[in-house]
């Protein structure tokens, strides 16, 4: 898989910019409303049609439990959400109606198609969410269950990430270890323990605030340090690019209607920077992302720019 290249420091010159300060937090809520069509009001709960279960456990099994796994790094949907999914009737109900929805005879017609992403972003992150409330329900009965709290773990990084909020602690810092398989292989160890640090890593940027001075070092180093983390994989260049794009960005005035000129490659230029994490996200949205969780989480970082400053 082709993986975005991302330059690793950052210039001086572009700092000295004042932070946006019309950039506020958002929820996601505001996110789900991708190309600016909000996904459609609950549907109603009634009885599925003949053949719908089976159909709807085939899509998710098929479709978006992978997906949701790959993007947080983890199997607990494929293994475990199921039951989940199928003890939830609300969101039974959305996936019915989504899968009616994608066999619309006007998917030709752009503003359907941009409302069927909007509705597609929020089954996913209702989707998504499940593992936050298995582990609410479960009052610490859980703890046990390495793949679970991974998932909520990440999933409360990725909220962050996403609405502009921070986090007062680290969450992913201080990880249970999962006990290995007996002598497991060598590069399967160091595989895992780079995606631990990916996310660790992510964790800590949360936790710096832009506009404290004494922050910036702290901050450019740490994104460093995701970058050399990304081991060429899809989810992790999404969410290096939302970083760098919420980092940056507010330190660009009109970011993202317009970016620093001239874009240079020079890979100490924070414009550049900036202009890649831009293009590649809105290109991910757009289609190329190889998953639909992909595509609609760089769907809901593309309308955080927009919303942040509404």
């Amino acid at each position: 898989m082709a993986s975005v290249q991302h330059a690793t420091n950052v210039t001086d010159g572009f700092y000295q910019a004042p932070i946006n300060a019309s950039v506020k937090q958002v929820q996601i809520s505001d996110l789900l409303a991708l190309r600016g069509i909000p996904p459609p009001p609950p549907h109603p709960v009634t009885a599925l049609p003949p053949g719908r279960l089976e159909e709807i456990q085939a899509v998710f099994l098929a479709t978006y439990a992978p997906a949701i796994d790959r993007f947080f790094e983890t199997p607990w949907f494929q293994q475990k959400a199921l039951p989940h999914v199928m003890a939830n009737a609300q969101l039974m109900a959305e996936y019915s109606a989504l899968i009616d929805a994608f066999n619309d005879r006007n998917l030709e017609d752009p503003n359907v198609v941009a409302r069927l992403e909007s509705f597609e972003a929020s089954v996913i992150w209702s989707t998504i969410t499940l593992c936050r409330h298995v582990m609410n329900m479960s009052n610490g009965n859980h703890g046990q269950d390495f793949d679970l709290l991974a998932a909520s773990k990440r999933l409360d990084v990725m909220e962050a990430l996403l609405t502009g909020d921070h986090v007062e602690t680290n969450p992913l810092e201080q990880f249970p270890v999962r006990q290995p398989a007996a002598d497991p292989p060598a590069l399967t160890v160091q595989i895992t323990q780079r995606s631990l640090d990916f996310w660790s890593c992510l964790g800590h940027f949360l936790t710096l605030h832009d506009n404290e001075a004494s922050s910036a070092k702290e901050i450019d180093d740490t994104l460093a340090r995701c970058r050399t983390l990304l081991d060429t994989t899809e989810n992790r260049d999404v969410i290096y690019s939302i970083a760098i794009a919420r980092h940056l960005g507010q330190r660009w005035a009109d970011f993202p209607h317009s970016l620093p000129q001239p874009i240079t490659t020079n890979e100490k230029d924070a414009g550049a920077k900036l202009f890649v994490a831009q293009k590649f996200l809105e290109q991910q949205a757009n289609g190329s992302g190889t998953t639909q969780v992909s595509k609609r989480i760089c769907g809901m970082a593309v309308r955080s720019w927009f919303v942040s400053r509404e």
